[in-house]
């Protein structure tokens, strides 16, 4: 997949986590608060770390078209829907955005039952909603980071809500903690993935 015009493109990245290696390896330097801009390829590319959620990777779409950007993409991790998937994989379509993260196996199969989707991220619709209102082309770019059969309950709970507050205080439990190792482990894969994957966009 080319992304062939000379304009600036927008990244749209949850985290920092999931940033890093972009980061560092394209040397991009921070221009304001939470955005960054590199030259790949003799293209001028800019990434904001929106936060979680649609409302942040709205604003963050917002912001990056009115600091120039003439495509967008929606970036960062996504959540195995089938079983065919493994951590790594590279999913550019058929996701569906969701407002707390699929916990379990049953949840994922109602979610693929629902929307006929691949991956499961909590920014992608945003993004493509907040592009289409600006009239700038979308693409996604999303590496899995957690697979189909994970668990993901003694982290994340039985509630509603997402928390890194949560989260962080669930990680006080030692039981926790093979998950969490996992876990960290698949994110690591998908970090430097997500290197290859922009490499080749821009390629």
């Amino acid at each position: 997949m080319g992304m062939s015009e000379n304009k600036p493109l927008g990244i749209v990245i949850p985290t920092r986590w999931e940033a890093k290696d972009v980061l560092r390896h394209f040397e991009f330097k921070r221009v304001a608060s939470s955005l960054f801009r590199a030259s790949i390829h003799d293209r001028t590319v800019l990434l904001c770390i929106a936060g979680v959620g649609r409302d942040a990777a709205v604003r963050a779409s917002v912001r990056l078209v009115a600091s120039g950007a003439h495509e967008l993409v929606s970036m960062g991790f996504c959540g195995a829907l089938v079983p065919e998937l493994h951590v790594g994989d590279l999913i550019t379509h058929r996701v569906i955005t969701v407002n707390q993260p699929a916990r379990t196996p049953d949840e994922r199969r109602a979610l693929t039952e629902r929307a006929n989707a691949l991956a499961v991220d909590m920014e992608t619709q945003a993004v493509i909603e907040a592009g289409t209102r600006a009239g700038v082309p979308i693409r996604i770019l999303r590496v899995v980071s957690d697979g189909f059969e994970e668990n993901l309950t003694p982290l994340l709970g039985q509630d509603s809500g997402f928390s890194i507050w949560r989260i962080a205080l669930r990680l006080i439990n030692p039981a926790t903690w093979p998950l969490a190792a996992r876990l960290a482990r698949n994110s690591r894969i998908a970090q430097h993935r997500l290197v290859d994957v922009l490499e080749h966009a821009l390629s």
